[in-house]
């Protein structure tokens, strides 16, 4: 799902007025609902709501995990490849090849992985980049001259490292979805919950109780939405992992080194 922060408001607003409309309408065919008597129906709806309630923290404490380690996952990466950026200056000759290597790996990975992400796959192209970058090492000869020359080389085979880390950490992230049995519990305890505010309201008049029963359904909303936005958390919209960190770190570097920038990239064939 990749619903904006304004689809969503729209939806939660509709299914609350949706909610409220079916209530009214209800009402007004089976009057007689009026006078039953909600009592059996408050101890049911108390156990099913603390269930429900237990349902949905444990989604979100189970997609929630893969979210955070994703958004720190991108902001290491695109903090590697800047660092072995920088370092790999001091590697003469075979500077300018990493450097180019470090560039087409993050316009890769800002244009395949992510979309290929958005469907809990990785992205063949970034793979080639990775080893592309990994082979534009091997040009180096020797380590940089002077005294922190050999620390230098071994901490941008560190960083180089780390960026295969990081994407590793946001690819897994990718593929960790809510299981089938968890999404048929919160869609179906959501109905149950909605359904049993109806039963437990029937006392009040027509419209308290539509208001009510729209109030709770846009609730309920929320939270459905709020865990199907974990469990994509690589779509479009608001509050999601994007590129945006490595994009950034891209045009550092293009800025930086605009001649390594203008050489073609194999992954994107330009």
């Amino acid at each position: 799902m990749s619903w904006g922060p304004g689809v969503s408001a729209v939806i939660i607003v509709l299914v609350g007025l949706v909610a409220g409309t079916i209530t009214i309408v209800v009402r007004r065919t089976a009057p007689r609902l009026g006078s039953v008597d909600p009592a059996p129906w408050s101890a049911t709806l108390s156990y099913v709501a603390t269930a429900y309630g237990i349902v949905i923290g444990f989604s979100i404490l189970y997609l929630f995990g893969a979210y955070a380690g994703a958004r720190s996952a991108v902001g290491d990466e695109a903090t590697s490849i800047g660092t072995a950026f920088e370092e790999v200056q001091l590697f003469d000759e075979a500077a300018p090849d990493v450097q180019h290597a470090l560039i087409c790996y993050a316009r890769a990975a800002s244009a395949y992985d992510w979309p290929a992400m958005q469907e809990g796959t990785s992205a063949p192209e970034v793979d080639d980049a990775y080893a592309d970058l990994v082979a534009s090492l091997g040009q180096a000869q020797e380590p940089p001259q002077g005294t922190f020359g050999p620390a230098t080389a071994t901490n941008v085979l560190v960083q180089i490292g780390s960026i295969s880390t990081a994407r590793e950490t946001r690819l897994v992230a990718a593929t960790t979805v809510l299981p089938v049995l968890l999404w048929a519990l919160v869609l179906g305890g959501g109905l149950l919950v909605v359904a049993l505010i109806f039963a437990v309201t029937l006392p009040a008049a027509r419209r308290t109780q539509s208001v009510l029963v729209g109030l709770a359904a846009s609730f309920t909303t929320v939270l459905v939405l709020l865990v199907a936005a974990l469990n994509s958390p690589f779509s479009a919209g608001s509050g999601r992992v994007s590129p945006a960190l490595i994009d950034q770190t891209t045009v550092s570097m293009e800025q930086s080194a605009p001649e390594i920038a203008g050489r073609p990239c194999p992954a994107s064939g330009g």
